[in-house]
């Protein structure tokens, strides 16, 4: 068959707390899900064509002539809440230009919010959860027309009702997936406004979360259980990055990089055997590192670590389900500078219980740590989350808010707690505040001009701080 598979842009539009400007310039990354998924369909032995429409400078034709000139039988299409409208677009003309194509939608929100994402657009089916397994089976049963309803892990319309089959076991063994399909992108045109190395590139070495944050949606679309593609698959990729596409740098983007300790120093041991020399960074609790990890991982090239240290009030961390103490953050904080990595940091602010005293615990906390980069944003209610759920039970927001959204009666992307004590407009103003005080230090600003490597480097690192204290 002749697959056609697109990325709806997360640039051009205002992503949760984001604005669509500071998504620009943060950098642009490869959707590796739909990635996997033209991985599994090529090795069926589908044609296919990707279209990631945040690297395309005139998307509508680009799609228009892909429709035009492959024809296909089937349209992919990668959907997320925030994209969901500019994803419904695309599918209207896909049908505009060939009434016969099917489509697919995967990803995030078909997942969080199956049968209003259905209701609302003109999708044929829906792929719940992982989809390398299912888009197979799917393909295979629309291709010989039998019967799809036994499918497990898809959502479809029937005589104009929706259905949803059963759940989709987790998938177990991640090494028999294939590498994802980055030859059918322009790679070179993806890029961190972070990254030490102009080529870099993204990759993921596990799924799932074994841990209970309650604003996070992760859990809903991954699973609990923590699953990892095996150490020499992971090397085998890094060095396919390196060879076939001149990559030096990877960030690592598992929600926990560091979830199995024997793992990640495993995973060292093997770079320093084969002298990978690739530098990357990771994600990784607070409470997940010591120095004998942080040694080994500087010496594989570990040059940067991300972690969400959230709150600097031990009574916020509990409610928020995090695991972690303010102790920890600090103890963390010191071992890895002393590591000599960098410390790039996410606070959150206007939890649930938050107060003027708490958010004061929390600014200390990040002039304390002293982190290389400082995030920091309010709290939104994402579909899918326990603490959306719990807003919903307190009335703080209506059960069908994501489902207004998708309508387009709601245009706000980030709904966040809001009180009288703690307006939303306040929160706002402090996290302005914050990010003044924070990236407009002579110390820090001459500390970054020292690694600047090039002047586009100095251009997007000054657009994106531009951007920060703007919003």
């Amino acid at each position: 068959m002749n697959i056609l598979l697109i990325n709806p842009s997360l640039t051009r539009e205002q992503v949760g707390h984001y604005n669509n400007t500071i998504e620009k310039t943060r950098g642009i990354y490869p959707s590796l899900g739909l990635l996997y998924i033209a991985a599994v369909l090529e090795q069926e032995g589908h044609h296919l064509e990707v279209i990631d429409i945040d690297i395309e400078s005139n998307p509508q034709n680009k799609i228009k002539c892909s429709l035009w000139r492959l024809k296909p039988e089937i349209l992919c299409i990668h959907v997320m809440t925030w994209t969901f409208h500019q994803a419904n677009k695309i599918a209207k003309l896909a049908k505009n230009t060939l009434p016969s194509i099917c489509v697919i939608a995967g990803g995030a929100a078909i997942t969080s919010t199956p049968e209003p994402i259905m209701e609302y657009s003109v999708f044929d089916y829906g792929v719940i959860g992982e989809g390398e397994k299912t888009i197979v089976e799917l393909i295979q049963a629309l291709s010989s027309k039998s019967d799809i309803s036994k499918i497990p892990g898809i959502i479809y319309r029937e005589n104009r009702q929706i259905f949803l089959s059963g759940q989709r076991p987790l998938i177990e063994t991640l090494d028999s997936i294939p590498n994802p399909a980055r030859h059918l992108v322009k790679l070179n045109h993806y890029f961190d406004m972070l990254s030490s190395e102009r080529a870099c590139a993204t990759m993921i070495t596990s799924r799932g979360c074994p841990y209970s944050c309650i604003y996070c949606d992760r859990r809903n679309r991954m699973g609990n259980k923590w699953r990892s593609f095996s150490n020499r698959r992971i090397i085998d990729e890094m060095q396919e990055l390196k060879d076939r596409y001149d990559i030096k740098e990877i960030m690592f983007f598992d929600d926990e990089f560091i979830t199995d300790r024997r793992r990640t120093i495993e995973f060292c041991n093997l770079i320093l055997e084969k002298n990978l020399k690739i530098i990357w960074e990771c994600r990784s609790r607070v409470d997940a590192v010591d120095r004998e990890l942080l040694k080994i991982m500087k010496m594989a090239g570990c040059y940067r670590i991300r972690l969400g240290f959230e709150s600097g009030d031990d009574a916020i961390l509990r409610i928020l389900k995090k695991g972690i103490t303010v102790s920890q953050s600090l103890e963390c904080a010191r071992m890895v500078k002393e590591s000599g990595m960098e410390i790039f940091g996410y606070f959150m602010f206007g939890c649930p219980e938050e107060t003027e005293k708490t958010i004061q615990k929390t600014i200390e906390l990040i002039f304390h740590i002293e982190p290389d980069f400082a995030v920091c944003s309010k709290t939104i209610l994402i579909p899918g989350s326990e603490l959306f759920e719990w807003a919903v039970s307190q009335k703080l927001i209506s059960a069908d808010y994501w489902e207004r959204f998708l309508t387009g009666e709601i245009t706000n992307t980030a709904p966040s707690l809001s009180s009288k004590e703690l307006p939303e407009q306040r929160i706002n103003q402090i996290i302005k505040e914050i990010n003044k005080k924070f990236y407009l230090r002579p110390k820090f600003m001459m500390r970054k001009l020292t690694k600047i490597k090039s002047i586009s480097q100095l251009i997007k690192q000054a657009h994106m701080a531009s951007s920060l204290l703007s919003h």
